[in-house]
């Protein structure tokens, strides 16, 4: 719009003053106006609506929480600190340490959990180091019937209290047995395959690997 075009309409422009504005005026009358309680009131209601919502959300979130426990129980039986413990001391009546040997107190943080039949899985792993460890001491001492006591505790542990988990199984899996028996479980990899030869090669004269063995995962690496 050009300039003479504003000119036209100004000049035809009836009631100029009544157009005019002072911006100044207007604003101080706005700021200066007693407050709309219509609006005020509308706030609150707002106000209310949020609490509303956030309250909701955190039911929301507990509801959830709850199915995510129930969820956990479906796939597995999860247990917390008391019931590990319970479980390592139930497994100690039906496993027997070496002689000299005693069973180490299981550190277990109260605020973690795991599988049903874990507490029994550390007794038979504990167990078994120690039983490794005696047939070593055995081996040394030239003490042929301890060689053979360890070697008899230590097919029972494997035949009576080890399974191999079934290929592709969580590292949470745990057989049926567990609840009752106390069994460790080894993964679907040769770790059951190679203490097998490790227990073979000892009884045949050839104790490197039970050394080795015993050396990691004996009593004294126990801590």
């Amino acid at each position: 719009m050009t300039d003479q075009t504003l000119d036209r309409l100004r000049a035809a422009n009836r009631f100029p003053a009544a157009t005019a504005v002072d911006a100044d005026a207007l604003f101080d009358r706005i700021v200066l106006a007693p407050l709309d309680r219509r609006l005020s009131s509308t706030a609150r209601r707002y106000r209310r609506r949020s609490t509303l919502v956030l309250v909701t959300a955190v039911v929301v979130c507990g509801l959830l929480a709850s199915a995510a426990y129930a969820i956990s129980s479906w796939v597995g039986d999860v247990i917390g600190g008391p019931t590990v413990k319970s479980e390592y001391a139930e497994a100690q009546k039906q496993l027997t340490m070496p002689p000299g040997y005693t069973w180490p107190a299981l550190h277990w943080p109260s605020n973690s959990v795991t599988s049903r039949g874990a507490g029994g899985s550390f007794a038979v792993s504990l167990d078994q180091d120690a039983w490794e460890c005696y047939w070593v001491g055995a081996i040394h001492a030239g003490d042929v019937a301890a060689e053979r006591r360890a070697k008899s505790a230590l097919d029972d542990l494997m035949t009576n209290h080890t399974v191999i988990a079934p290929a592709g199984a969580s590292e949470n899996w745990s057989p049926a047995q567990a609840a009752d028996v106390p069994t460790q479980v080894f993964a679907d990899d040769g770790g059951y395959q190679y203490k097998q030869r490790t227990y073979a090669e000892a009884a045949a004269g050839k104790p490197q690997l039970l050394e080795q063995s015993c050396r990691a995962n004996g009593p004294g690496s126990h801590g």
